[in-house]
């Protein structure tokens, strides 16, 4: 391998160096051996900052490893690309079977003297009756990223597939479509603002399509490169953005293990998002790399993922090796170079493990940030949620905290602020910490809105920042919160429910609703300061619940309404969300044919019903089942199922929703439950009540952080999915910017 960069970070030359800064290697007298087998990496061609050519260089590294792009694309900016590299370990687009070709051939798209090695990929070439690829957006050693038009949506993607599918031998390919489905399943997982999305996932023989957003290719490397330095506010903004995406990585079970400056890319509106999950693991994953390699980027390598001879192997990687990485970008955001250097990955590696942090000149209020994360001992790093206080408390233009020096001696983040200080993701971490919020929580009053940072900081009547004794971590309490305006000018709340659903939402003989959203809605509006008795709750269904917000014929729809991107782009507010259903369907198990496997409703061509307006309608055609009923109701395509005269063989929904109608008839009816995909319910409202979604959001974290959010699935909902306790909490990521 050759390169042609400067001795800030020059080639490595490890064993199995896939080009790309990541190098997969046997024992060393360091053992250091970060990569994943050939071109196991991620970036689309991003030579720089992959170990062989220096970030901000502009040299040309050759190979076929993944990323083995140059540096020179970079500039050009042909290695960005919407949500991943293009090498990135198993990244996959799908099965080129099926491809539709449109028009006249116009040659390989590679160019250059290495042949293309996929020559039936080629612009306008269609995936799955759906993608058409525009322009080849990167490639490296194992995966290509094309720019391609989602023709059904009218809208661009990102569309990212694997290379050299036939030349493989079937254990290398076996991995790399692993890696492709890994990839997909962490970032699908994750499903935060701050994190890259995944729109679909094609997968047909060894071939796996991953459809994504589609993104402006700029990376916080090119910010860097044309800055040098960030000033303290921006990089602390942008840290802890990705710090945002990077919990929940962790909350959803996922490590990133690459997170350096190349793989942070920015919307359209400036905010900081986190791609490139081609390496990442998650708990139960099947592990792909020999138990003594290492993976990730040399100089964003914590410590405890290196190892020298004759000493402890390296240890798995955890949580606190993605915050040390964290802490390098943000060392390198407002120092404008990297903390520890060399002139090869060993030199590397030896001054991560072994050398203090250098001093640093520009970091100011961000210097304690940097050392708690940049800590030799992962035990003495604080965890994500301490990391964000801190942020918080340089974002919000506050004394910089003391670091603590263990995590376990941390007090509670802050509560409260503005748009950056509260992440409103309502995880399952939170609900461990419930007791220990009550010196922030308690200054709430009931149905009071969180005061804004203006109120925080402008005066100690308001609220006032204490520095806890022992730990040292910033935390808030507030006084006198806002009363809630909504109500003001809106005295009666109504709110759209559906009537024909068990356990969720249910019209009664008496006229009155029962349910867990209807629980659940009662709750918010209690919150919002309303009495129960100016709740109105008005039936809605899945047709008319838009048309009925748009008209303001209610003001909230708390339905079972599952958040789309298409939903929002139509002009729908969604708060949460706050239950993840399973995509399912209901069967009879009291006929010849009673079918078990969601794959045999496919394979006879069974009829199958579902609800007009809902997000089934279009994912039945699309996974190949036969869709010939659509109704307003699912009640009435459960009639049709129990109708032996109406040839339907399955009602297609969400778990929750079906398990309601198996709990009315048992004896008569089944769930098949392998059907695959989530859906996540929100509080639907329209744009332009801006008070309103932040009265809801406010009400639905205190609803999810604490014993109501149990109490009410325990009440409505254990008994009928058959679990004792909850689910994991959900992540009200609707909600972070409220």
């Amino acid at each position: 391998m050759h390169s042609e960069g400067t001795a800030d970070e020059p080639e490595t030359g490890f064993d199995g160096d896939p080009g790309d800064g990541r190098r997969a290697v046997g024992p060393r007298p360091f053992g250091v051996g970060p990569g994943i087998g050939p071109g196991a990496g991620s970036g689309v061609g991003r030579g720089a900052d992959r170990g062989a050519v220096p970030s901000g260089e502009h040299g040309r590294t050759s190979g076929t490893g993944d990323g083995g792009g140059s540096a020179a694309e970079d500039r050009a900016g042909s290695a960005d690309w919407a949500g991943s590299g293009a090498g990135s370990g198993p990244h996959a687009l799908g099965d080129v079977s099926g491809v539709e070709p449109l028009g006249g051939s116009t040659g390989p798209v590679s160019s250059g003297e290495v042949p293309d090695p996929e020559p039936e990929l080629r612009p306008h070439v269609v995936i799955a009756d759906r993608y058409e690829l525009r322009r080849q957006l990167g490639r490296g050693g194992m995966g290509v990223v094309w720019e391609a038009l989602d023709r059904r949506l009218g809208r661009r993607v990102a569309v990212k597939g694997l290379l050299y599918r036939g030349a493989l031998e079937p254990e290398t390919q076996a991995q790399w479509v692993e890696r492709a489905r890994r990839e997909a399943q962490a970032i699908a997982r994750i499903g935060h603002q701050n994190v890259v999305a995944v729109h679909d996932v094609i997968e047909s023989g060894n071939q796996v399509w991953i459809v994504m957003e589609l993104l402006d290719a700029r990376s916080l490397a090119d910010l860097l490169r044309e800055q040098r330095r960030l000033p303290v506010a921006q990089a602390a903004r942008i840290a802890l953005q990705v710090l945002r995406g990077l919990r929940a990585a962790h909350e959803a079970g996922v490590l990133h293990r690459d997170v350096k400056p190349h793989n942070i890319l920015f919307r359209p509106n400036g905010r900081a998002l986190l791609m490139d999950f081609g390496i990442a693991t998650f708990e139960g994953a099947v592990q792909l790399t020999k138990s003594q390699e290492i993976i990730g980027t040399p100089k964003y390598l914590a410590p405890e993922l290196v190892h020298r001879g004759g000493e402890a192997l390296p240890k798995p990687g955890t949580s606190a090796s993605d915050l040390w990485s964290l802490g390098v970008t943000l060392f390198e955001m407002v120092e404008g170079r990297a903390p520890f250097t060399g002139l090869s990955s060993y030199e590397i590696f030896l001054a991560v493990y072994e050398q203090p942090l250098p001093a640093m000149t520009y970091a100011g209020p961000l210097a304690p940030v940097i050392e708690a994360l940049l800590r030799k001992d992962p035990h003495e790093r604080p965890d994500a949620r301490h990391a964000e206080a801190m942020l918080l408390a340089v974002t919000s233009d506050a004394p910089a905290p003391h670091d603590a020096t263990h995590r376990h001696h941390l007090g509670p983040p802050p509560e409260g602020g503005d748009d950056d200080s509260d992440d409103g993701r309502g995880s399952g971490g939170h609900g461990a910490d419930t007791g220990g919020r009550g010196g922030a929580g308690g200054g709430r009053v009931p149905g009071g809105r969180r005061p804004r940072r203006r109120a925080v900081l402008g005066a100690a009547a308001v609220g006032c920042a204490v520095l806890l004794a022992g730990g040292g971590w910033l935390t808030w309490q507030h006084w006198g919160a806002q009363a809630p305006t909504y109500r003001h000018a809106h005295p009666q709340l109504k709110i759209g429910v559906k009537e024909d659903q068990p356990g969720l939402s249910q019209r009664q003989t008496d006229g009155s609703y029962a349910g867990y959203d209807i629980d659940l809605a009662t709750r918010i509006a209690r919150r919002m300061g309303y009495r129960t008795k100016d709740i109105r709750f008005v039936p809605v269904n899945s047709e008319n619940r838009a048309s009925m917000l748009s008209a303001g014929r209610v003001d909230l729809v708390i339905a079972s309404y599952t958040i789309t991107p298409e939903r929002k782009e139509a002009g729908l507010v969604f708060a949460g969300p706050y239950y993840t259903a399973l995509r399912s369907f209901l069967v009879r198990k009291d006929v010849p044919r009673a079918y078990t496997d969601a794959a045999d409703l496919i394979g006879d061509n069974a009829q199958v019903c579902t609800v007009r307006g809902s997000t089934y309608e279009r994912w039945l055609t699309d996974a190949g089942y036969n869709l010939t009923k659509r109704q307003s109701s699912y009640q009435l395509c459960v009639d049709y199922l129990l109708d032996d005269r109406s040839g339907i063989a399955a009602v297609s929904t969400d778990d929750i929703i079906l398990a309601g109608y198996v709990g009315q008839d048992p004896q008569k009816l089944q769930q098949i439950s392998n059907a695959g995909g989530a859906e996540g319910y929100g509080v639907a409202m329209v744009p332009g009540e801006p008070e309103l979604k932040e009265e809801v959001c406010d009400a639905l974290k205190a609803i999810v952080n604490g014993q109501e959010w149990e109490d009410m699935y325990t009440e409505h909902l254990a008994s009928l999915m058959g679990n004792a306790s909850a689910p994991n909490r959900p992540k009200l990521t609707e909600c972070e910017d409220s």
